[in-house]
């Protein structure tokens, strides 16, 4: 009854805009990456950062980035009639494909290899082209900085796009 009750709550709190930026998945997990033309057009349109997390499954260090500091970000962007961060997750391991800028399709894999990640779990922001912007998050930090880098490379993300459109 619990989760009925969340899930309808969140439906309500969805505007249009946020459907289109913001993918409906699990409460438990990210939009997974899937057409990046139309990510790109987002960035481009709200001067929005995205945010990926590589990660794998089971991975428990993914699961608490994912947990404690995302899907935090997640509700918080539900809230906004226009987001001003895009999240989404990619498996480094997985098969799945995604179309590219280019309009090619690649393995999930195909693309975690593009930007150098081999391990987990990395947090990332990029540009509508697809370029990280600053340097990304890797690992977890269990000294009680991480909110702390995180906040700090979302805020100079939002400041580098708004600087750079």
């Amino acid at each position: 009854m619990h989760a009925e009750r969340r899930q309808l709550v969140t439906a309500m709190l969805l505007s249009p805009a946020l459907l289109s930026a913001q993918q409906r998945v699990p409460e438990d997990s990210l939009a997974a990456l899937d057409d990046l033309r139309v990510l790109a057009s987002s960035i481009t349109r709200h001067k929005a950062p995205l945010l990926i997390l590589f990660s794998t499954p089971g991975c428990p260090f993914c699961r608490e980035v994912r947990r404690n500091y995302l899907l935090p970000r997640v509700a918080e962007q539900m809230d906004k009639a226009t987001p001003d961060l895009l999240l989404r997750e990619t498996d480094i391991t997985s098969g799945r494909t995604l179309t590219d800028l280019s309009g090619d399709r690649i393995t999930e894999a195909a693309f975690a290899l593009r930007h150098r990640v081999r391990a987990v779990p990395v947090v990332a922001l990029f540009d509508s082209l697809l370029r990280p912007i600053g340097e990304p998050l890797v690992g977890l930090d269990r000294s009680g900085f991480y909110e702390a880098y995180l906040a700090s490379a979302i805020d100079a993300s939002r400041k580098y796009l708004r600087q750079t459109s």
